[in-house]
């Protein structure tokens, strides 16, 4: 009886166990339908891409850089490849921009394959935001690593949305034998202290048989890089800035009689008389104009640091060249005359419109490891001939610009030039071409200042 008893009760526990565990499987599926149906939902909402995995499933994250930094595609493959290495977890798809930067990125996002980490334009970030991840220091301790100033570019409603990749200077290349000859000594940039300090440089240079200054002419160097000039850095402060194009996007600042412009189209004048490529002016080659200073044909060329990239590569080239800022007026006084230009050009930044969580994770650490990591930051400094503007940078860049640069924003003598994030994305290219014809000599002033009018009228 006692055996029976116990069969009996053996056989309701078995029973019991049954349907427990048809209980507990049929939660699980309710559960998964329901993780399923809430995945499918956050996907929607994000238009997130596929992933193999996530990172708590110790499988592969797939995801994609887009770069607008031109002459670096076999560099940044060489970072990702040293990345994946060292994150295995993670694989890195990279996609070079081409010639037409902004309307590839567009037509990524078209085609929901907007990439995860994107190397662009403050302004493209601005005016994008919405699709980018804000980046929180407190949440990502290594951003502290940044200099606090180099983030001004890409700070929008208190929010950080960027991770710069250069701090970048810009004015008169020179090139250093060239003005040692033409002065009869060691030429020291801190004597050009006004508009006619310059001017007599470049008569001494001609004197000497060589070209004095060259402008390429081409829209982002005079467009951008001298025309926006008028837009941020040259006044009193950046609200004054924000004013002046907040004015022009009315329609009603009066450009024409507007001294910050006036003043810079005086220099602007000036360079184009002395200019190297003045039979010529808008053949706008960087290659051929790089051969020309490097090479001590032209003693100067308005440009920036980022042209070690050509001038390295020059064959029978000189070896010392620094940076002359551009003087405005007469004025020896003028604190605007003994600086540079000097930004934050391009940024890295994080889509949340089309990459999932687990990409953006792995976004962030793609952009830790390229910023900080000692290989990673030996290829940008050497290829790009770039300042860093991380803390305790220990790597070396070989360009004479990059340390000319460096040594003007050691001495504090750069120019802000952050509001540079006002200005519409086209703003170069559309007043880029005005400027063309203005250097070509096709329009004067005032028709130049009436076409810049407009293009706000239409903004």
């Amino acid at each position: 009886m006692k055996k029976k008893l116990l069969c009996l009760l053996l056989i309701v526990v078995m029973l019991v166990g049954i349907t427990t565990a048809c209980g507990s499987k049929e939660a699980t599926d309710g559960d998964a339908t329901q993780e399923t149906t809430d995945k499918g939902t956050a996907d929607e909402e994000t238009k997130g891409k596929e992933t193999d995995s996530t990172d708590s499933s110790g499988e592969t994250v797939n995801i994609t850089f887009y770069s607008t930094q031109v002459g670096m595609d076999d560099k940044f493959e060489a970072i990702i490849d040293r990345f994946e290495e060292e994150n295995p977890d993670i694989k890195v798809e990279y996609i070079a921009a081409g010639d037409n930067q902004l309307q590839k990125w567009m037509s990524l996002y078209a085609s929901n394959e907007g990439p995860t980490v994107s190397l662009m334009d403050p302004i493209n970030i601005w005016e994008n935001k919405d699709r980018m991840l804000i980046l929180d220091p407190e949440e990502n301790p290594w951003m502290d690593n940044v200099f606090e100033s180099a983030y001004a570019s890409y700070i929008y409603d208190g929010h950080i949305y960027g991770i710069p990749i250069s701090t970048q200077g810009y004015g008169l290349l020179y090139n250093q034998r060239v003005l040692d000859e033409a002065v009869g000594g060691k030429f020291d940039p801190d004597t050009i202290k006004c508009r006619d300090d310059l001017k007599e440089l470049f008569d001494k240079i001609e004197a000497s048989g060589v070209g004095a200054t060259m402008i390429t002419g081409v829209n982002w160097s005079i467009g951008m890089h001298y025309l926006a000039l008028t837009y941020a850095g040259y006044r009193e402060n950046r609200d004054v800035e924000r004013q002046v194009v907040e004015e022009s996007r009315a329609g009603t600042f009066d450009l024409a009689n507007d001294q910050v412009f006036n003043d810079l189209m005086d220099t602007f004048d000036m360079l184009a008389e002395y200019n190297y490529n003045k039979a010529d002016p808008l053949v706008g080659n960087i290659d051929i104009d790089a051969e020309a200073i490097a090479t001590g044909k032209v003693g100067t060329w308005f440009m920036g640091d980022w042209s070690w990239v050509q001038l390295k590569e020059v064959a029978n080239r000189d070896d010392e060249f620094g940076l002359i800022p551009i003087p405005v007026n007469n004025d020896p006084n003028d604190d605007r005359n003994h600086r540079i230009p000097a930004s934050e050009p391009k940024g890295y930044c994080i889509d949340i419109s089309q990459n999932t969580v687990e990409q953006q994770e792995a976004g962030k650490k793609f952009i830790e490891f390229i910023c900080f990591n000692e290989y990673a930051q030996q290829i940008i400094s050497d290829t790009m001939g770039a300042t860093l503007p991380y803390k305790d940078v220990t790597v070396q860049s070989d360009s004479p610009l990059a340390a000319a640069t460096s040594s003007y924003v050691n001495q504090g003598r750069t120019i802000d030039i952050s509001n540079f994030i006002l200005l519409p994305s086209d703003f170069w290219y559309e007043n880029g071409a005005s400027m063309e014809q203005y250097l070509a000599g096709a329009i004067d002033r005032d028709t130049l200042a009436s076409q810049i009018g407009n293009y706000w009228k239409n903004q």
